[in-house]
C-alpha cells in the first residue's frame, strides 16, 4: 500500500501567506522541501485523505488523476483539512463526472459540505455534487473494496469528533495520525498488536515547544516521539516501520534540514510534499 504526501504543513502552509517571521523567510529562500502545502495524502491511486484549500494545486503538482479517485477520507472539518468548495465543481453545472465520490467522514464534515452546496445554489445536499456520504464512528471499521478503514478518535479539541485512520489492505497497515494531541485510552487500544508498515504522526508544535500537548489539540516534537514510543509499546511499531512527522507549522522553529537532523537519531523521517511511504525499512 503506497502513501504519498500531497502536503505536510499545518493550517497556514509554509511560507505562510502574510508572515514575515524568520522561519517563513528561510523557507522561501531555501525552497525545496521547506515549501509545504496543507496536509493531505494519496493512498494508492483511489483514496484521498483530507482535501484542503491546496487540493487543486496538489493534484496538478503530483499528477493526480481525479477520475481515478473513488473515496475521500476526511479527518475533521477545519478548513485546512476540508475545503468543500472544491467539491462543488462536481456539479453537473460545471463538470462531466462519470461516477460518484464516496465521502468517509464525521457529521461535522458532511454538514459543512451540505451547507456549502445550499449556500452556493448548487442544490440541497451532497447528492447534487455526486458525493455519497459514508458516516464514520470511532472504533467501527468500514470496508470499501479491498480497503479497510478503522476510524480512531483523535484528541483535537471540542466541537466535533476529529478522526485519525488506520488503513489496511492486502495485509499492509498504515496509520495516519495528524491533528491530535495524546490519544484517549480507547484509541490506543484500537492499535494494540496491529503491526504498522508506516505511521504518520503530527508535530505541529515542533522543537519550539517540544514537550507540548497543546491542550489536547497538537503535539510538539518530543511529544510526537513519545507517541511513536507508545505505539511501539503496544506492538504496533517496530524497527521495520517507517515513521514520518507531518502537519508542520511555521512555528516549529526549524528548517526541514534542521528537523531531519533532530529526528534522525530517533529513526524518524520528516515528511515533505511528495514523500512516498510504502512500508518496510528504508
Amino acid at each position: 500500500m503506497r502513501l504519498q504526501f500531497l502536503g505536510s504543513a499545518a493550517s497556514e502552509s509554509i511560507p505562510a501567506l502574510w508572515c514575515e517571521c524568520e522561519n517563513c523567510r528561510k523557507a522561501a529562500r531555501l525552497g525545496g522541501r521547506n515549501l509545504r502545502r496543507r496536509t493531505a495524502y494519496l493512498v494508492g491511486d483511489h483514496t484521498l485523505v483530507d482535501f484542503g484549500p491546496d487540493a487543486n494545486w496538489q493534484a496538478k503538482e503530483f499528477r493526480l488523476d481525479p477520475s481515478k479517485v473513488e473515496r475521500l477520507l476526511v479527518t475533521h472539518s477545519h478548513v485546512d483539512h476540508f475545503s468543500p468548495v472544491e467539491l462543488l465543481w462536481r456539479s453537473r453545472n460545471f463538470s462531466a463526472v462519470n461516477r460518484p465520490l464516496r465521502l468517509f467522514c464525521n457529521e461535522a464534515v458532511l454538514r459543512e459540505l451540505e451547507n456549502r452546496v445550499r449556500s452556493c445554489g448548487m442544490g440541497s445536499g451532497a447528492a447534487d455534487v455526486r458525493v455519497e456520504p459514508v458516516p464514520l464512528r470511532p472504533g467501527a471499521p468500514v470496508t470499501d473494496g479491498a480497503l479497510e478503514i478503522l476510524p480512531i478518535r483523535a484528541s483535537h479539541g471540542e466541537g466535533e469528533c476529529a478522526l485519525n485512520f488506520l488503513l489496511s489492505e492486502a495485509g499492509r497497515n498504515i496509520l495516519i495520525a495528524n491533528d491530535t494531541g495524546w490519544w484517549p485510552p480507547e484509541s490506543w487500544e484500537l492499535v494494540r498488536g496491529r503491526k504498522l508498515d508506516a505511521a504518520v504522526i503530527e508535530m505541529s508544535m515542533g522543537i519550539r515547544l517540544p514537550y507540548a500537548f497543546e491542550r489536547g489539540k497538537h503535539l510538539g516534537a518530543q511529544a510526537a516521539i513519545a507517541f511513536r514510543d507508545r505505539l511501539a509499546e503496544l506492538g504496533a511499531v517496530d524497527s521495520s516501520t517507517r515513521v514520518a512527522m507531518t502537519h508542520i507549522s511555521h512555528h516549529v522553529g526549524a528548517t526541514h534540514e534542521e528537523l531531519e537532523e533532530y529526528f534522525r537519531p530517533c529513526g524518524i523521517e520528516v515528511g515533505y510534499d511528495g514523500l512516498i511511504l510504502e512500508g518496510g525499512a528504508q
